[in-house]
């Protein structure tokens, strides 16, 4: 294993040792934070920070832009929009068509701002392992149902996804060739996602079934003496500091910056 694997490896354990139930919700505020944020004065800190969460969390970056690929779509539509149809100075214009200034500027704060909220969420989301994942959640006092929808739901996305490649891979091998006009793929997406729907819906089922048979939603009761409350290590409590430092700073600059 040469040197590169080896520290990747270590990054990504090092956000993997993190405990989720103090990870969870700082990222999440983190988040919330860096959507707080509107003063363009301030756009160049979510990249930043963005980064270094990226970097130290050992993902990979083929990861990262496989997972950006429908937000940048959205993105493009709504900064068409945006530089369309906002108010301003105009810049040049293409026919019926005005580029302004103030569009341009929304556009690339918007972009840069839910870019670097995605990113947040995938090295939350991809540095989180599943194992324990629903205890540690109710310990921060969420829902039981709520918590297994939640993870069941995220586990039939990457299902679905994963039934979709083949069946793709599928229609290759058989020599199928996407025609170029729009009806023509409208013919193969319908029947496809229809294929997809009903097949998670029976997957669905039979996991439910088999969780039912197992004694799920039962409520059994427990004379066990109730564990002590695992107190947080060290390096777990830095983590959570730095995280919820990162958004106070966040938060108190971009206050400052709109009183001044």
């Amino acid at each position: 294993m040469c040197w590169h694997e080896m520290l990747t490896n270590y990054r990504m354990k090092l956000f993997e040792d993190w405990d989720t139930t103090l990870k969870v919700p700082s990222l999440f505020l983190l988040m919330m934070s860096m959507a707080f944020i509107r003063d363009q004065r301030l756009m160049f800190l979510l990249p930043s920070i963005a980064a270094i969460l990226f970097t130290t969390s050992g993902i990979k970056l083929s990861l990262l832009l496989s997972r950006f690929r429908a937000p940048v779509l959205f993105l493009l539509f709504v900064s068409v929009f945006l530089i369309l149809f906002s108010e301003g100075e105009t810049l040049f214009r293409i026919g019926p068509f005005a580029l302004k200034s103030r569009g341009v500027t929304l556009a690339l704060n918007t972009s840069v701002r839910v870019l670097c909220i995605i990113t947040v969420g995938i090295v939350m989301v991809n540095t989180t392992p599943l194992a324990g994942l629903s205890g540690k959640l109710q310990k921060m006092r969420i829902p039981k149902i709520l918590v297994d929808i939640g993870i069941l739901t995220g586990r039939y996305i990457m299902v679905i996804g994963e039934d979709f490649r083949k069946m793709r891979a599928s229609r290759k091998l058989r020599g199928y060739v996407p025609g170029k006009s729009i009806s023509q793929r409208f013919r193969v997406i319908v029947p496809t996602a229809a294929t997809l729907l009903l097949r998670g819906f029976q997957q669905s089922e039979m996991v439910f079934n088999a969780m039912h048979m197992r004694g799920y939603g039962n409520t059994v009761s427990s004379t066990a003496v109730s564990d002590q409350p695992e107190r947080p290590s060290r390096f777990n409590m830095i983590m959570f500091f730095s995280t919820l430092a990162m958004s106070a700073v966040l938060i108190v600059l971009e206050v400052s910056l709109e009183a001044g």
